[in-house]
């Protein structure tokens, strides 16, 4: 994986995932005004925190002012202790995040959860390879969390952050960078994490279509995944599935407002 970051649009970046999923490196946003820089979903490990500073001292970003988690997993989480900033997040991400920093994380406790649950294997080793050393590790909990929606303006740059829930994670969020028609969607739409399936294997194709219908946005992120436009899924899908999809929706996927 190259280790630089990606322009998507005026003030707008990633820092790519890996496209081996077996690294389980997400996407992260980059947001940069004149006097601030924001990251979207800190990353995987504090090593991989520091390769994101370097490559934002490469194009003179300003300082990293805040962190903003999609949800609660440790590949988004887990290099924010190397930021030293404010963190946002939704109510329940810190609910989730504050029983998570409680528990003994160490290399024998990795070996303990996945003899009790084997489904943990393939994601618990790679977070075991994944941080260089637990004694040094720190769960960071969100500072601003919020319920529903929150508006951040960042010299003239609106970030809109959503409560949408979905399978995958109670607390997945979505961010909007309004004036930019960039929308990152962390893992939203995506299916419950494997040592939680259960009978739920199905991707939210509803909640995705239903983000693609967004006139304003032109280019989406995701955790794991290239970026991509509505264009682009609508080519890969083709219509008759897309129609099958709106003719299946079924409830709402979106949380009801407080």
């Amino acid at each position: 994986m190259p280790e630089t970051l990606c322009q998507l649009s005026e003030n707008v970046w990633i820092f790519p995932h890996d496209k081996n999923p077996q690294k389980i490196q997400p996407n992260v946003g980059i947001i940069c005004t004149p006097t601030q820089t924001v990251v979207i979903d800190s990353g995987n490990s504090p090593r991989r925190a520091r390769s994101i500073l370097a490559a934002l001292e490469s194009i003179d970003a300003p300082p990293v002012s805040h962190v903003i988690y999609t949800h609660h997993h440790w590949d988004h989480i887990s290099d924010a202790c190397a930021f030293g900033v404010p963190v946002i997040a939704h109510d329940l991400c810190k609910e989730l995040l504050a029983a998570r920093a409680l528990l003994p994380w160490s290399h024998n406790y990795i070996r303990e959860q996945i003899q009790r649950n084997p489904l943990l294997k393939a994601s618990y080793e790679t977070m075991d390879q994944a941080i260089e050393n637990w004694n040094d590790f720190q769960i960071i909990l969100p500072d601003t969390t919020f319920s529903q929606t929150l508006n951040l303006q960042l010299d003239g740059v609106t970030l809109e952050l959503e409560h949408v829930g979905g399978h995958h994670a109670s607390d997945s969020i979505v961010v909007r960078v309004k004036e930019r028609g960039v929308m990152f969607l962390g893992d939203c739409y995506y299916p419950p994490p494997r040592s939680q399936q259960g009978n739920s294997h199905k991707v939210s194709w509803s909640m995705l279509l239903s983000f693609l219908e967004e006139k304003a946005i032109n280019t989406y992120v995701d955790g794991h995944a290239d970026p991509f436009s509505s264009s682009d899924m609508f080519k890969r899908w083709g219509v008759k599935f897309l129609a099958r999809i709106q003719r299946e929706r079924e409830g709402q996927f979106r949380q009801p407002k407080d």
